[in-house]
């Protein structure tokens, strides 16, 4: 591999070799630990209660995690989704992450990075964060503050994602935020002005709508950090949405991001990319990606989801006969005992095997998080052996039938003629596809078996037109139920339920599996079911007016820390009870997630008919809310009715 110097900054360098594209090695040089690109991160949580013995789950992971001095990558806000006051937070700043935990799991030299929550913010820009030290005056200082109080090795700016389709002027008026933050960040780190022990290495988040926003950013971001900082890298941001529904954009704007680092500094600027993981990572890693985190493996655990090995295949594990694994986990926790466990019906003590279920579910998302590692462990060690090209042949060959990467494919065959003949030489699937703006399809790729998104579909193309634009800035005044509105005549048991991401909401997963299930238990007289959406930026909206502009074009996700707003939307729900409570012989409210509950239990308070189901709920959280014995009672209740 060639060698390039090393760019000292003041306690760090880099060292990036350059094998395919520019994709190599990160060292921390005052600390002696050590990364070697491209390497993945799991998500963790280190606030999840008044000690490092609290948290259930989390604290097998960090325990495990730490004694394998696996570089971690921590959202510094997620203790927003914990009972966590403020006075608890002071504690935990008291010390440094690893003085809290190095009692409990022994010296941890891993490498910590900390993000800025940036994406806890993005629903919740009213989101009063004041008890937490917090202020919105100055938001993006008080946030850098917080991570240098946990001395992470690795920090990035604050930034302001942009969700999918987000208006153009908001989108550029958030860019221009984050940008600007992360020049603040730089000029803070640069000065050394706190009482650092050492400071932390800077990646610059960075977005865009399109691939020339990501080129134009980046650009802007070098001209004003040039007398800044000698070293910085850049975080891509806003990938999340897209993954899975669109791969061939987030290569795009990654690639933007890749192509707009000057030429004398791709050799010594890492990227990193928020939120991908699995089998995507060693396509990005061939265009330029270094580091990667994940959070997926941890989400799929508590499904008792078993990713299988070399198939990525998603098992659930209480069906399973047997694991093709030799991963450390599966040694430590064989199958049996894990589905013994969970045959058991107590949650808070120990199982028969004298383990607690949440170790079980620590195991499984460990060994989810390890077949992610591996994938992108066979690329790194193609990239050490210069092979950076014949190791993506051999994943794409693996995994040419997963259809989570037909369009990243189809992207990537477009814009590498040599990978592409690659490709048909080993008879492997490319997919036919229009994914780059304006790409020529290269007469030289050869289409062996032109393939859709669906067996004897059409070739893959984007979509024909987009889809309506969406925008931060609605306030919760934007909609509100009219003074003269009535109930539909006919609509006899209101039956309140949470907002969905997709709009109108009758098109979401959630809007439309329960009336699937209102449908099969109930045919006709379902009609009789007036569903009221509870917003959580509006309120109540009822059906009627599902198709309204300010409801189909407003994003916002309630945060159960969010007091005003969650005291709002009560408020504004037991009013429309007392307006209209006699149009109904029945009310009823079905919610499973922390913050809907809230706000539906605060209703309950103030209207004493109005019945709150689930009446009992195993966790707080959206996968709750398709639970068939949830519905049940939902279907029970609303038969003694109808």
């Amino acid at each position: 591999m060639k060698e390039h110097p090393e760019v000292s900054i003041p306690t760090y360098h880099t060292l990036i070799s350059t094998p395919h594209g520019r994709i190599g090695e990160l060292r921390f040089s005052t600390n002696n630990r050590k990364l070697t690109t491209p390497v993945l991160y799991p998500v963790i949580n280190f606030l999840t209660g008044t000690s490092t013995r609290g948290g259930g789950v989390w604290k097998y992971i960090l325990k495990i995690l730490m004694q394998r001095q696996t570089p971690m990558l921590s959202q510094i806000l997620h203790f927003l989704d914990f009972p966590l006051t403020g006075r608890y937070l002071t504690n935990w700043r008291g010390k440094s992450m690893r003085e809290h935990y190095r009692e409990q799991n022994g010296t941890y030299e891993g490498a910590l990075f900390l993000d800025s929550g940036g994406f806890k913010l993005l629903y919740n820009t009213g989101l009063d964060l004041e008890e937490f030290g917090i202020h919105k005056e100055t938001e993006a200082e008080d946030i850098l503050n917080l991570q240098l109080g946990f001395e992470g090795d690795i920090v990035a700016s604050l930034d302001y994602p942009l969700p999918p389709n987000l208006a153009r002027s908001e989108a550029e008026t958030r860019m221009e935020r984050s940008r600007a933050n992360a020049v603040q960040a730089a000029e803070r780190l640069a000065t050394n002005t706190t009482k650092m022990c050492t400071v932390p290495y800077l990646y610059t988040c960075c977005h865009g709508q399109s691939r020339e926003d990501s080129e134009d950013y980046v650009r802007r971001l070098f001209q004003q950090m040039e007398s800044i900082l000698p070293s910085f890298g850049l975080a891509v941001g806003s990938l999340v949405p897209l993954r899975g529904k669109d791969d061939s954009e987030v290569m795009e704007l990654v690639k933007g991001v890749v192509q707009a680092i000057p030429e004398d500094r791709r050799q010594t600027t890492p990227i990193h990319a928020f939120g991908v993981s699995g089998v995507l990572t060693p396509l990005l890693a061939y265009i330029g990606v270094d580091t990667f985190d994940s959070s997926g493996y941890i989400h799929t655990s508590r499904s008792l989801t078993y990713s299988q090995p070399h198939t990525q295949k998603k098992l659930r594990i209480m069906e399973m006969d047997e694991t093709d694994c030799d991963c450390y986990i599966c040694e430590a926790y064989p199958l049996q005992e894990i589905q013994q466990a969970f045959m058991d019906k107590q949650s808070y003590r120990a199982t028969s095997t004298g383990k607690f279920k949440s170790e079980y579910y620590a195991a499984i998302a460990l060994h989810n998080f390890q077949t992610e590692a591996d994938i992108l462990d066979e690329m790194r060690t193609a990239i050490a052996a210069d092979d950076a090209l014949e190791g993506l042949v051999r994943h794409l060959a693996k995994y040419q039938n997963f259809r989570g990467l037909r369009r990243a494919t189809a992207w990537l065959s477009e814009n590498d003629n040599t990978l592409a003949v690659r490709l048909a030489r080993k008879s492997i699937q490319i997919p036919t596809s229009v994914a780059a703006k304006g790409a020529q399809r290269n007469p030289n790729q050869l289409t062996l078996f032109p393939s859709s998104d669906a067996e004897g579909g059409s070739p893959i193309t984007k979509k024909e037109a987009d889809p309506q634009t969406i925008s931060l800035a609605y306030t919760p005044d934007d909609f509100r139920v009219p003074d003269d509105y009535q109930p539909p005549v006919g609509k006899e048991i209101l039956l309140a339920i949470p907002c969905a991401g997709k709009k109108p909401y009758s098109l979401s997963r959630t809007h439309t599996m329960l009336a699937n299930r209102l449908e099969a238990a109930f045919g006709e007289k379902q009609e009789r079911i007036h569903k009221i959406t509870l917003s959580g930026l509006y309120g109540p909206v009822p059906e009627e007016f599902e198709t309204e502009d300010a409801v189909v074009r407003y994003d916002f996700q309630l945060s159960p820390k969010n007091k005003a707003q969650i005291e709002r939307c009560a408020t504004r729900l037991v009013n429309y009870l007392e307006k209209y409570g006699h149009n109904y012989a029945l009310a009823i409210g079905y919610a499973t997630s922390r913050a809907y509950r809230k706000v539906l239990t605060l209703t309950e308070e103030r209207f004493p008919t109005f019945i709150l189901l689930p009446e009992e709920l195993r966790q707080k959280r959206l996968s709750e809310f398709f639970r068939h014995t949830n519905l049940d009672a939902l279907v029970e209740v609303i038969q003694d009715k109808l």
